[in-house]
This record gives C-alpha cells, sequence and structure tokens, in this order.
C-alpha cells in the first residue's frame, strides 16, 4: 500500500501538470482523471492481482511522523481517492455478483487513513497546548438524557447563544415521573448484577478441589455460620 500510494501520487502530480501545461484540450486530462477512480483493466475478471500488482502494507505513524504537513495533505487525497477508488470497484463486483480481488486492500487504505488522522491529531495537540495551554479536543460537557442518564459529549458551535435560543443543551434538566421511575428500575436491575456477582463468587470459593474431583456440589441446607 505504502508504494502504491506514491506511484497514485506520481499519477496525480503528473496528471496535475498535464493540466496546466495543455488548456486548450482538455478532454485527455479529464479522461486521464476520470480513469483513476477505476481500477487497472487488466485486474478486471480476476479473482487475485499479480504479486507485482498487488499493493503493500499500509503506512504505520512512526512512518508518518517523519513526513511534513504537505506531504501528509498529499497522501491524505490520494488516499482519498484510492479509497473512493475501491469503494466504486466494490459496489460494482457487488452488483455483477463477482469477486472482487483482494479486498484487504481497503482495510489497509483505512488502517492508513486512521494512522495519518492520528498523527495530524498529535501535531494539532502539540500546537494548541504550546500557543493556548490546551488540547486540541473539544471540551466535554455532561449531557442528560430523557431517560435520565448523563455521558459526556464533546462541546459543539451553535448558531445561536443559550440567552438567545433559551435552552441550554449542558446542563442536568428535572427529571419527569417516567425518567425517575426508569433510574429505579435501573439502579434495582444494577443491584441485582451485583448480588448475583457476588453469590457466584462465594459458591466458587466453596467448591474445593475434592468437590470437583468427585463431583459434589455444595451444601444444601446452611445451619452453621462458618459455613457462610
Amino acid at each position: 500500500m505504502k508504494w502504491f500510494c506514491e506511484e497514485r501520487l506520481r499519477r496525480l502530480m503528473s496528471c496535475c501538470c498535464w493540466r496546466t501545461i495543455s488548456t486548450s484540450v482538455a478532454s485527455p486530462a479529464v479522461a486521464t482523471a476520470l480513469r483513476d477512480f477505476f481500477d487497472d483493466e487488466a485486474n478486471f475478471g480476476k479473482s487475485e492481482l499479480r504479486p507485482k500488482k498487488r499493493p503493500g502494507r499500509s503506512w504505520t505513524a512512526d512512518e508518518l511522523r517523519l513526513k511534513s504537513n504537505s506531504d501528509l495533505h498529499k497522501l491524505w487525497y490520494v488516499l482519498l481517492k484510492e479509497r473512493n477508488m475501491l469503494l466504486t470497484m466494490e459496489q460494482a463486483y457487488i452488483s455483477r455478483a463477482r469477486y472482487m480481488p483482494n479486498p484487504e486492500r481497503l482495510d489497509r487504505v483505512a488502517e492508513s487513513m486512521r494512522n495519518l488522522e492520528a498523527v495530524v491529531h498529535e501535531r494539532n495537540d502539540a500546537f494548541f497546548r504550546l500557543e493556548t495551554g490546551d488540547g486540541a479536543d473539544p471540551p466535554l460537557r455532561t449531557v442528560t438524557s430523557f431517560a435520565g442518564f448523563t455521558y459526556k459529549k464533546p462541546a459543539t458551535e451553535h448558531y445561536l447563544p443559550a440567552e438567545v435560543t433559551g435552552t441550554k443543551e449542558y446542563e442536568v434538566p428535572y427529571l419527569d415521573d417516567d425518567a425517575y421511575m426508569m433510574q429505579k428500575l435501573w439502579n434495582e436491575k444494577e443491584h441485582c448484577k451485583r448480588r448475583d456477582k457476588l453469590d457466584d463468587e462465594r459458591r466458587r470459593k466453596m467448591l474445593t478441589e475434592d468437590k470437583k474431583r468427585f463431583r459434589r456440589s455444595g451444601p444444601m441446607l446452611i445451619n452453621k455460620v462458618e459455613q457462610l
């Protein structure tokens, strides 16, 4: 996948140079750009690609950390273009009830894009911490659902402030009767789970090696405090 992306990058740069040089005749450049959204015609109908045309591994985070921001920006669009091509070919093979050769290419492209996003987030986080003292992640707010459950949610921008709309999303609202009953039943259910877990642990401790060997259970009748 690494060398394959580099080859796609070179093809993309050559296509851009061709479009800037030949402004009068734009049809070959457009045809070449549209052809990049489809796989090589030599791979059509094959169950598996040849080793020479088979892509390699995905980009790792350590390799991407050595790239500049400009290279990461170009590589992101190369991976995005490759993903669009693979998704197009996958849909074409599915519509014709055929097997797509080497479908693991989608997983490798997705892994490369996740690693690239992680590296970019690391750089943004370091920059924001140096400039503002805060990280790049949006602040978390506590949100209460209609059933009374609270969870953390990243803060988002709003078109109008809360003073104008009159609603505050990040506040604990007053629970109605249904939500209050839901919370009581949920707490009772969680209490039963903890009770059953403690009972299972106690029975497991009472089961000795001799009982396992002779397949004997614990005492059915408990009449002493020591048996608890």
